[in-house]
């Protein structure tokens, strides 16, 4: 990562001036290993971020909004009570260790001045935030505690005197990490901190559009050069936020993604599963006649079926054959008879419940794999999570107790812009594809999906005028790409006006009839790019 002792360095030169005569206004702890601190600064108010997870460990300014919890977590309490409303007086790093320290002058609960030192060891796994009492050097208390158990060399207990952690192995006197010492040693950086723009420092972020954020520094790193997207940002906290926020949402996304789908096609499986028993129950169904035949033949042969007797043997007069009926020596052939009657009948209204429920299974089957191809489809992990409220609102999984309390969330379908300036609207999950199909369309526009492919729903918005071929092709291609065929070449997607796309009464989300349609054969293309 690159967040190493030098890129410290370069964020605390960034953002000391500010930090320096700063009071601090508030303090927050969203997650338990993060810290945010508002500051009055000469500049105006700012946000400064304390950091220690495992592998997002920095101090910086941020523009970033935090949820924090209802009530505040112990050390939160703790460092309102010994520093909030306090003044940052110095703002330091030890040596170019991944180390920053705020001197805060403050005022104790006797009304007498007092020094503190908050300590920010961003080291990856043993990151840690450390409040001392800057006269004596004891530790006053620690987000993360640390024990002899935990570590038999250096513990962080209250009371007990601070010492700095040994220096790592991979760390120097200057301060360079792996991949800046790479950097440096082919020859292309120089390294030295630039001079501070009224923006910040410039940076650099490195992404891969599959896989989001790789890496980031005040250097151009050469090593991904033509691998990764190289971005540009006027200073370090800027990059830092877009890094961090989208390396977030990436791995929300991921890991979202993966249970969401796991969790559609466990649905699936189960459907797929009761759709096999209903038709195994109608086919048993079918022989249904057999029973009436049994009690017609029976009827028609009473005087043959001796009292007690196990079966009788009768001729069909249907086609002459011989058929041996089954008796319940219990009772008697005329009750026998009533009973292949019952049982006939019973099979035959059974027969029309068990289609009905056929029906309803391939409906939730054709749903469910519609949900599957607008996941795969997803790109944030809102996306996913307005899929999982869907499926929720269909009873197909319970709500979240956050569900319950939150509100709908409001359609906001994908928009993208065709290079002749119509607009194409795609559904993000099939109550956005219902929206945008039967709610914002009008009868100039055209409807587009893809043909017995599960995908999104896009609609070119026309506004009452005639598109070309290009944006028919365009709306297509983009269309082809929200579905499960966007790894395919050549395929089909059908177009209709609007006006001719309805919804079948009783219709799940995203299900939809339509008429005065054509079809185009394309190969999909990635709107984003």
């Amino acid at each position: 990562m690159a967040y190493d002792g030098f890129m410290a360095a370069a964020v605390l030169s960034e953002i000391k001036g500010s930090l320096e005569g700063a009071k601090i206004e508030k303090i927050t702890q969203p997650e338990a290993d993060q810290i945010v601190m508002q500051l009055r600064t000469e500049k105006g108010r700012k946000k400064l971020l304390l950091d220690v997870s495992p592998q997002g460990a920095r101090v910086q300014f941020t523009e970033l909004d935090f949820e924090n919890p209802q009530s505040a977590p112990n050390f939160c309490m703790l460092l309102r009570k010994h520093i909030q409303g306090g003044r940052i007086r110095r703002a330091g790093q030890h040596g170019r260790e991944r180390i920053t320290e705020l001197d805060i002058d403050t005022i104790n609960e006797m009304g007498y001045s007092a020094e503190k030192r908050l300590i920010v060891e961003t080291m990856g796994k043993h990151s840690n935030i450390v409040l001392l009492d800057a006269q004596t050097g004891k530790v006053i208390d620690s987000i993360k505690r640390i024990s002899i158990d935990i570590n038999r060399v250096r513990q962080i207990l209250p009371g007990i005197i601070y010492e700095y952690p040994p220096v790592s192995n991979l760390s120097n006197d200057k301060g360079y990490g792996p991949t800046t010492t790479a950097a440096i040693e082919s020859g292309a950086v120089v390294p030295e901190i630039p001079e501070v723009s009224v923006d910040g420092i410039k940076t650099y972020v490195y992404i891969s559009e599959d896989k989001g954020p790789k890496d980031f520094h005040i250097f151009r790193m050469p090593q991904y050069e033509g691998s990764y997207k190289e971005l540009e940002f006027g200073s370090a906290c800027s990059a830092m936020d877009f890094f961090y926020s989208h390396r977030l949402a990436t791995n929300r996304q991921i890991q979202k993604s993966q249970d969401l789908s796991r969790h559609i096609n466990a649905l699936i499986d189960k459907a797929l599963l009761k759709k096999q028993r209903l038709l195994e129950e109608i086919k048993k169904a079918d022989e249904a006649d057999i029973y009436r035949l049994k009690g017609e033949l029976l009827t028609a042969n009473l005087s043959l079926a001796a009292p007690g007797a196990k079966s009788v043997k009768v001729v069909s007069y249907y086609d002459g054959s011989e058929l041996v009926i089954e008796l319940d020596e219990k009772l008697s052939a005329a009750k026998n008879a009533q009973a292949y009657y019952k049982k006939y009948a019973k099979l035959k209204s059974s027969k029309k419940e068990k289609e009905a429920q056929l029906s309803e299974c391939e409906a939730d089957i054709d749903y469910l794999m519609s949900v599957q191809a607008l996941a795969e489809s997803s790109r944030t992990a809102e996306e996913l999570d307005s899929l999982r409220e869907e499926l929720a609102s269909q009873g197909f999984v319970r709500k979240r107790q956050e569900q319950k309390k939150r509100k709908a969330s409001r359609p906001s379908p994908r928009r993208y812009r065709l290079p002749s300036g119509l607009e194409v609207l795609v559904g993000r999950n099939n109550t956005e594809n219902d929206y945008i199909t039967f709610r914002l369309a009008q009868k100039t526009d055209w409807w587009f999906h893809t043909k017995d492919i599960h995908g999104s729903h896009a609609l070119l918005v026309c506004g009452g005028v005639d598109p070309s071929p290009e944006d028919m092709y365009g709306a297509a291609a983009i269309a082809a790409w929200f579905s499960k065929g966007r790894n395919s070449q050549n395929v089909p997607v059908d177009y209709a006006p609007a006006r001719f796309v309805k919804k079948p009464s009783g219709a799940k989300p995203g299900k939809v009839i339509f008429t005065n349609n054509g079809t185009v054969w394309i190969d999909p293309k990635d709107p984003d790019l």
